[in-house]
Order: C-alpha cells, then structure tokens, then sequence
C-alpha cells in the first residue's frame, strides 16, 4: 500500500502523539495523582495516535469511518476532564469563571479551542474533537437538505444567551467550594447541562433532518468560530484546472458549502464554516481539493441552498 505525503505526515504524528501523550497521562496519575487530566491526555492519545493512525493507513473509502473514531476518542478526552475534575469547561463554565474571577481549565479551554487555535487550524475541532458532534455524527440522517436562511441566521444568538444564562445559573445556584482557586460544580449539574446539550442537538438534527443543524443554528462556539477561523492558516485548496465542475463535493459537505464554487474560482475554500472533515478532497475524481497551508482572509461563504439534493454523508 502506497502512503502519501499528506498520510506520512499524519503517522509521524500519530507517533509523536501517542509518544508523548501516554507517558505525560501515566506520570500525572503516578506521580500527581491528577486523575482527570490524567485520563484526559490518556483518551486524547487514542485520538491523535492509534486512532489517526489508522486514518492515515485506510484507503480512501474507510477514512470517514476512522476520522469518526479520532473524533470520538477526542469527544471523550474533553468529556473525561469534566467529568472527573467537576468542571465545565464549555462556553457556560467560561461565564462561571468570569463571574468568579477565576482563571480556571474552562478559560483556557475557551482561548485554545476558540480563538488561539482555529487562527491555525481553523474549525479542526468541530471535524475531529468535539463531544456533542461526535453523537451527532452516528444519527441515521444521511444527509443534509441543504443550508437555511432567513431567521435562522441569528438563532446562534438565542444559543449564546442561554449559554450566558446557564453560567449564571452554575454561579448562583450550583457552585461548590474549590479546593483550589478553581470553580467545581456538582457532578449532577455537569450531568445536566451534558444531558441538556445533547437533547437539543439531537432533538434538532431529527426536527430538521440535519446532522449538523445545532452547529449550523445553536451552537454559541460556532458564533466565534466563524471570525476566528477566517484567518486559519490551514483550509482546504482548490486547482481550477482540474476542476470538472461536477458538483460531487458540494454534495457531500456536511456544512452545507458549495464547494465547488470555490474550486472552479480557485480559492481556498472559507473556513469560518468548514470543519476539514475532507469529505469534498477524498469524494472528488478529479483531484482538485488538497489540504492545504496558507494565509488569506476568506470572503463570504457560499452554501448549497434548502432542499438542494445531496448525496449520503458516507
């Protein structure tokens, strides 16, 4: 079997990761006995190295099923930490910290994830890490109908609101006394706002028949996602020439992007709404979609309208 570039580069990753990760889980525990981020960089090692791994190595066909497994291996790293540390890092325990005036794992989650590293890797996490996307992305909806307009332009607004709402409500209602400068909460409030997140994602995918609606219409993260990651360095690249303008690519964006309409312009394709999952790079015959590093500031988007017909998400 012939391993590319792009794939070599992604074992020699792989094996760093797994080098690095699994040791560093083992000391904490052994020697600091910090369970949650211990068991944390443990699930987070299965992602970016086993895991990756076999991503590099399968043939085209069988790389959405095994980024699915770097994806969920990633959900549960994040998860993990929660869980076993009492602690919310999402965007609901960053207004905890706020109004706590700490500095704590949720404020650096925040900075890493939502505006440090999508200035690199663009929206990487919602392709290949994220807890809520890696349950979304088992429900039995093959496909999206194509991006909404209208109203739902500003429902991620409602979405941060209730974000804001529900920090205030771990504040004043579930707050425990830390054992350090760091704000717990009870493991049945960190339940519940899990639980919470899940039932509107869910419910919201079968209600509009898209896997991704909560990341396309709720999702706060999404909100600074979408200015953050416009200067990535890392999105996917067109060659115009080879385009064929088959529309094979747009078919498969689970984002709703017309990706072809990027290729047969030859610009890299916007990624304030595209999450490298490389479903459009590994579905097109002709070979005109890479991975690749660059900088530019992306224009607007252009999406696949409502009820456009699309492929199976794969």
């Amino acid at each position: 079997m012939r391993v590319t570039r792009p794939n070599r580069i992604l074992l020699g990753l792989a094996i760093g990761s797994t080098g690095t990760l699994w040791p560093a889980s083992i000391w904490l525990q052994f020697r600091l006995h910090a369970l949650p981020l211990a068991g944390a960089l443990f699930a987070l090692g299965w992602s970016f190295g086993p895991c990756l791994a076999v991503y590099a190595l399968v043939p085209t066909a069988r790389k959405q099923s095994a980024r699915r497994a770097v994806l969920f291996a990633g959900g549960v790293s994040i998860l993990t930490f929660s869980l076993l540390g009492a602690r919310d890092i999402d965007l609901e325990g960053f207004v905890l910290e706020l109004l706590s005036g700490a500095m704590g794992a949720a404020i650096g989650h925040t900075l890493a994830t939502l505006i440090v590293g999508p200035l690199i890797f663009g929206r990487f996490l919602c392709g290949w890490g994220c807890w809520r996307a890696m349950i979304l992305e088992l429900l039995p909806i093959p496909h999206s109908p194509g991006r909404r307009k209208g109203i739902w332009r500003f429902t991620p607004f409602v979405g941060l609101a209730a974000i804001a709402f529900g920090g205030g409500i771990l504040f004043f209602f579930f707050r425990k006394p830390a054992t350090d400068s760091e704000p717990r909460i009870g493991m049945m409030a960190l339940s519940g706002a899990i639980t919470i997140y899940y039932a509107v994602a869910v419910a919201l995918a079968f209600a509009l028949k898209d896997q991704r609606a909560y990341c396309k219409y709720l999702c706060p993260s999404a909100l600074l996602l979408r200015m953050t990651s416009r200067l990535s360095l890392v999105k996917i690249g067109t060659t115009a020439n080879k385009c064929t303008a088959c529309g094979a690519c747009a078919r498969v964006c689970p984002m709703d992007i017309n990706v072809e309409s990027f290729a047969i312009a030859d610009r890299r394709i916007g990624s304030s709404e595209c999450v490298l999952c490389q479903r459009c790079v590994q579905v097109c015959p002709a070979k005109a979609l890479h991975v690749s590093l660059g900088f530019d500031f992306s224009r607007a988007t252009q999406f696949v309208p409502l009820h456009t017909s699309q492929q199976s998400l794969g």
